[in-house]
């Protein structure tokens, strides 16, 4: 039983490992609403779901980037799976290992029936680099709502944050700045949970304007 904690809006009460899968038919058979975490290897995804969740070690950090294969399944107060993608790009596997996670990534994205969005992570020292562009528009070709999030924002200073914002709006050919959140420091995590429950909710996941490069 893990202790609640509050963000603000919404208080984790529970927050369980689930099972792993690598296709549809190992999906959960629970029919709950899903948000999909996906990002390149060592973007910082496992632990910024980690603070989410209000965890140290639920879902596993990894010192060698491209570890996780699997698609990681975590139920959130018994309403919803936040789910950990394996990273885009330089994983340490096979091309033909890598081929099939692309291969079950591309039909989870494409045919899970209750996959509400996707957030897409993006390490805000790069400003957004060619395999987020492509991963990104590819994303989108699918139809799935994807929101992309600048991680690490306690990596830069202050013109680098603002920099960066601008960078990766164009690069990524987004209608506003994204949102900057930190694991390390807990920034923009509330907002961040705002848009993951909007998407829960059955509202479209959209850019919108929070002011992170003042």
């Amino acid at each position: 039983m893990m202790n609640p904690v509050k963000f603000g809006p919404i208080e984790i009460t529970s927050a369980e490992f689930v099972k792993s899968a690598v296709s549809l038919k190992g999906l959960p058979e629970e029919r709950l609403p899903q948000v999909a975490f996906l990002g390149r290897s060592n973007v910082g995804k496992s632990s910024l779901m980690n603070a989410l969740m209000g965890q140290k070690s639920l879902v596993k950090v990894s010192s060698t980037p491209g570890k996780t294969r699997e698609m990681n399944f975590f139920k959130v107060n018994n309403r919803f799976f936040l789910v950990d993608l394996p990273g885009v790009g330089f994983a340490k596997v096979g091309f033909k290992k890598r081929d099939e996670m692309g291969d079950f990534i591309r039909e989870y994205v494409e045919k899970s029936k209750d996959l509400r969005g996707l957030i897409y992570l993006v390490d805000i020292r790069h400003g957004g680099t060619p395999i987020d562009v492509e991963t990104v528009e590819s994303i989108r070709a699918t139809g799935c709502p994807v929101l992309v999030v600048a991680s690490k924002k306690d990596k830069v200073n202050q013109s680098e944050l603002a920099k960066n914002l601008r960078l990766i709006q164009q690069r990524l050919d987004l209608d506003a700045k994204p949102l900057a959140v930190s694991a390390v420091k807990k920034v923009g995590l509330d907002p961040l949970w705002q848009d993951i429950l909007d998407a829960v909710n059955g509202k479209e996941l959209v850019e919108k304007s929070h002011g992170d490069d003042r």
